[in-house]
């Protein structure tokens, strides 16, 4: 990046925080740097599961995916909770807020990029451009 790129740079992504904590950009990166723990988030979009459901459809041992959601329910993709009728049922869902600071992140990067393409097209298409001569 150009001296100008540097200037034009905007605020720092702050992370939101409510009632269930601080959601965190890189948190949630790392979470979903896994495929597993996608292929999980990607069910859970659909309906909410029983731990049992969820491991038949991501075709995993229930041990395997209690390692995984601990990761997703602690950066807060991932929901847990427990049926009025049985208590030893747990009921996981996501909780899309969490994706807000990746969201945003996105947009911010995405933002960034579209001013550098504008910047570069205005140059490439300025009629005052010289043309460097082939020796």
């Amino acid at each position: 990046m150009g001296g100008a790129a540097h200037a034009q740079r905007a605020e720092p992504l702050k992370t939101r925080v409510n009632r269930s904590g601080t959601y965190d950009v890189d948190a949630c990166f790392i979470a979903l740097a896994d495929s597993t723990r996608r292929d999980i988030v990607r069910t859970l979009l659909y309906k909410p599961l029983r731990a049992g459901e969820l491991a038949e459809a991501v075709e995993m041992s229930p041990q395997a995916l209690s390692r995984h959601l601990r990761v997703l329910r602690k950066v807060g993709l991932v929901v847990e909770r427990g049926l009025e009728k049985d208590a030893r049922v747990r009921i996981y869902s996501t909780r899309l807020v969490a994706l807000e600071p990746v969201q945003e992140w996105l947009w911010h990067m995405g933002n960034l990029w579209q001013k550098q393409l504008e910047s570069f097209e205005g140059y490439a298409e300025s009629p005052h451009r010289t043309r460097r001569s082939r020796s």
